[in-house]
């Protein structure tokens, strides 16, 4: 067992749980690899690893085209410290903080016009969803995953990941695969 301490969610499953620990001793292995050392059912470490990703607690580097066929997944462990305040900047609401950073009064603020990364800079409630959508709709045929659309964007991929699903509940997203969650603007078929 790993001796750092790992924070993790007091909703997961305990084959999620199992999963995280294994993870954070074996980082870059494949999700079989996951369950052996978890002592779990292949299928079940495919499932929790995705769960996992979704709160920001793992990501994958994705498999290569070999001959028609693709590589494993590997898999990383993703420290909750790594990225305290994006995973919420979503949802959260913007109270003025002595220690933070005076944030932009202007309403334009909230629907950027270029899709910069900005990192060191939190976003107005919604901005993020706002980023995200703004590209799905720049981008309407494209299907993205939300690490990939993270990375493009600058921000943490459980904020991005949680914009998709918002979006999608409101009809201005479609999920349109499972493993790895794909996602591209609503009506694009």
């Amino acid at each position: 067992m790993n001796t750092q301490t790992i924070a993790a969610p007091a909703d997961l499953t305990e084959a999620q749980r199992k999963a995280l620990a294994a993870l954070a001793d074996r980082p870059g292995s494949k999700a079989a690899e996951i369950a052996l050392a978890a002592g779990i059912g292949g299928s079940t470490a495919g499932k929790a690893l995705t769960a996992l990703e979704a709160h920001n607690l793992a990501y994958r580097e994705h498999g290569e085209k070999v001959g028609g066929r693709r590589t494993a997944d590997r898999w990383y462990y993703r420290p909750v410290e790594a990225d305290p305040q994006d995973a919420a900047t979503d949802e959260a609401e913007t109270a003025p903080d002595a220690a933070a950073p005076a944030p932009q009064a202007a309403p334009e603020a909230e629907a950027p016009q270029a899709a910069k990364p900005a990192t060191s800079t939190r976003l107005a409630r919604g901005g993020l969803r706002q980023m995200v959508y703004e590209h799905l709709e720049a981008h309407p045929g494209d299907e993205v995953t939300a690490p990939r659309l993270a990375k493009a964007l600058g921000r943490s991929a459980g904020a991005v990941a949680n914009a998709l699903v918002k979006l999608t509940e409101q009809g201005q997203a479609d999920l349109v695969g499972e493993s790895p969650r794909r996602y591209r603007l609503a009506g694009q078929a």
